[in-house]
């Protein structure tokens, strides 16, 4: 079988998270591998993620190194003027509550966020996760299998709807309104996924 999109054109790579096969024109190389134009953004998307986080981790680091020297520090001074030790255990606790506090913080980034943005982020990743279904009926279709019930978007209960039109066949979500969308569904002809309402195309 050829490109998913060019079915004369020799295969060059198999996007990493959809598994279709694309053409060289298709591919789309990023440093986490190859990917289709449609897997691309999320690819991308997941790589600023990832940096992200590792530049949080380097601050979290260099916030306890900091803490480290600075009770370091006030220890040799309190022991230098031989003072009660108490002192001491104060600043270290206090030393070690600010590290705990930005271990937490690193830990768990979702709790300075919003209810509604972590609303809005989970309703991205459940579209996602659901044109990638559709993606991967599109491929079902274009090899001449018709998908099964069973491939259908997580947090579907009703199947998707399966319409023949001679030998067209058109695969819809039951419900694309639970994702803002007036269409959603993937045919035998094009095999690329359809996202029609609020911007999509």
């Amino acid at each position: 079988m050829g490109c998913v999109n060019h079915p004369n054109a020799p295969v060059a790579a198999t996007c990493k998270s959809c598994r279709a096969s694309l053409c060289g024109i298709c591919t789309k190389f990023l440093d986490s591998g190859e990917d289709c134009d449609m897997c691309a953004p999320l690819a991308e998307a997941n790589a600023l993620r990832k940096s992200r986080i590792r530049n949080e981790e380097s601050r979290t680091v260099e916030m306890a190194q900091t803490t480290t020297t600075r009770i370091t520090e006030e220890e040799d001074r309190q022991k230098a003027r031989n003072k009660d030790g108490l002192y001491i255990k104060g600043g270290v606790g206090l030393a070690l509550l600010m590290l705990f506090v930005s271990i937490g913080l690193y830990a768990y980034p979702d709790l300075r966020k919003s209810d509604v943005q972590l609303a809005q982020e989970q309703a991205v990743i459940q579209l996602e996760e659901c044109r990638q279904v559709f993606q991967a009926i599109g491929i079902r279709l274009s090899e001449g299998e018709i998908p099964d019930s069973t491939m259908s978007c997580p947090g579907t209960n009703i199947p998707n709807i399966i319409l023949r039109q001679g030998s067209k066949i058109t695969v819809s979500h039951p419900n694309p309104r639970q994702f803002g969308l007036v269409e959603l569904y993937v045919t035998s002809d094009s095999h690329r996924v359809v996202m029609e309402g609020q911007g999509q195309g």
